[in-house]
């Protein structure tokens, strides 16, 4: 095959990285860990966790208030004596008789006998006794024991990654140690002689590598252990003693090398270590040279040597696949239709993801302008854009008004 016919398509390329990550994940199951819960946000669960008891652990207020028989409160109000207080956390004996009221506060238990709160706005004192206004029925205000969860429920599902609320449930059913996927390990490395570190003065010729950071910073943020392999010279002995080393992880990622030019060994070095080579070009721009590849124990990622076709193939190839193995409980790209703001050009016979500024306007509602850059090697321009407009092959070029499909590369899975 010649010219684009020899092209992987996008979304096939994406199904099968896709698929050989699902296969290695079932074929050798990330190892689990048990983590305190103070150091667990961001892990995926790895078991699911039950309620050790009722939720709320007995009948309690919703509101500041007045605890009462409905009964005593049928007409629009009601004078009822005060005989008592709870406040939150405080136990009581006392039992409501007719016609009496005690205060209580949110989070109390409903005292025996009461079966109706009325909130502390639509009461008013009058001395030793209370005017609350009514009519009430029972129920009113008050949480029912185990109306949240019952003991032994399952109230956080093995997968759920741990933020926010969900490490707040945890917590409130005494689960102060929970059992986590390891997250996938992954190495990076960059290949080279004319790279040289970012804290170096750049010779002649070279450039400092800024790829390895992109994508470790990529790569920390799909919550995987990012291994650094370094900056690796355009020899062929070298590259395979590097990439034979970064095969011990789950992901090996090389950037640069993977083109046609006579110094880019990447692929022959990757065969000769035992790589066998899934699919080397995919219809994309920018990143079209993506070689994709597996072995025994993990995958490799070959990404193209230009710093935005390294950032774009990183975060719509490489980024799934590290997803499915980190379990995490999404692996897509999302995708908004949004209206354009200005013009778009006119897409060539690649999937392409353009630079764009997402703004949220004063009515609530986005709108995307395309922000326009000089080739996959300029980085700056790229940088300053905060989504991608993606297009397919052949899209004819966009007027302002015109909807078009954002990618949200990283989903609100923890949710």
């Amino acid at each position: 095959m010649t010219g684009f016919d020899a092209l992987v398509p996008y979304e096939e390329a994406l199904a099968r990285i896709v698929a050989e990550a699902e296969a290695l994940r079932d074929r050798h199951p990330t190892a689990t860990r048990e983590v305190g819960l103070w150091d667990a946000s961001g892990y995926v669960l790895a078991e699911d966790v039950v309620a050790d008891r009722d939720q709320p652990p007995f009948a309690r207020s919703a509101m500041d208030g007045y605890a009462v028989r409905a009964a005593d409160v049928t007409g629009s109000e009601a004078r009822l004596k005060v005989v008592g207080e709870i406040a939150a956390g405080q136990m009581t004996e006392l039992t409501l008789g007719p016609g009496e009221a005690i205060a209580i506060m949110t989070g109390a238990p409903v005292p025996a006998g009461a079966d109706a709160v009325q909130m502390v706005e639509k009461t008013r004192r009058d001395g030793e006794d209370v005017i609350v206004n009514g009519p009430l029925t029972p129920g009113h205000n008050i949480a029912p024991q185990g109306e949240d969860a019952q003991r032994g429920q399952v109230v956080v599902e093995k997968g759920r990654v741990i933020e926010s609320l969900t490490a707040g449930v945890l917590g409130s059913v005494g689960a102060s140690h929970v059992t986590v996927f390891q997250r996938p390990r992954t190495t990076v490395m960059t290949t080279g002689d004319e790279l040289v570190g970012v804290e170096d003065t750049p010779g002649p010729g070279q450039i400092r590598d800024s790829n390895r950071r992109t994508l470790m910073a990529l790569l920390e943020r799909e919550w995987s252990r990012v291994v650094d392999g370094g900056i690796v010279a355009d020899d062929l002995g070298e590259t395979r003693r590097a990439i034979r080393e970064g095969l011990e992880s789950d992901v090996l990622v090389l950037s640069g090398g993977v083109s046609a030019g006579v110094y880019d060994v990447v692929r022959e070095a990757l065969e000769e270590e035992g790589v066998e080579i899934i699919f080397h070009k995919v219809r994309i721009k920018p990143g079209k040279p993506l070689l994709f590849g597996r072995h025994a124990g993990g995958l490799v990622f070959g990404l193209p040597g230009n710093p935005v076709s390294t950032f774009v193939t990183g975060l719509m190839l490489l980024s799934p696949a590290l997803r499915v193995l980190g379990h995490r409980p999404e692996h897509r790209t999302w995708y908004v239709r949004v209206p354009l703001v200005g013009k778009l050009p006119a897409t060539g016979g690649r999937t392409s993801f353009h630079p764009a500024h997402i703004t949220l306007g004063d009515d609530d509602r986005m709108s995307v302008r395309y922000h326009p850059w000089h080739g996959s090697a300029d980085q700056f321009s790229f940088s300053r854009a905060n989504a991608l407009i993606r297009r397919e092959p052949g899209e004819p070029a966009a007027s302002d008004g015109e909807i078009v499909r954002v990618a949200i590369p990283h989903p609100l899975a923890s949710w």
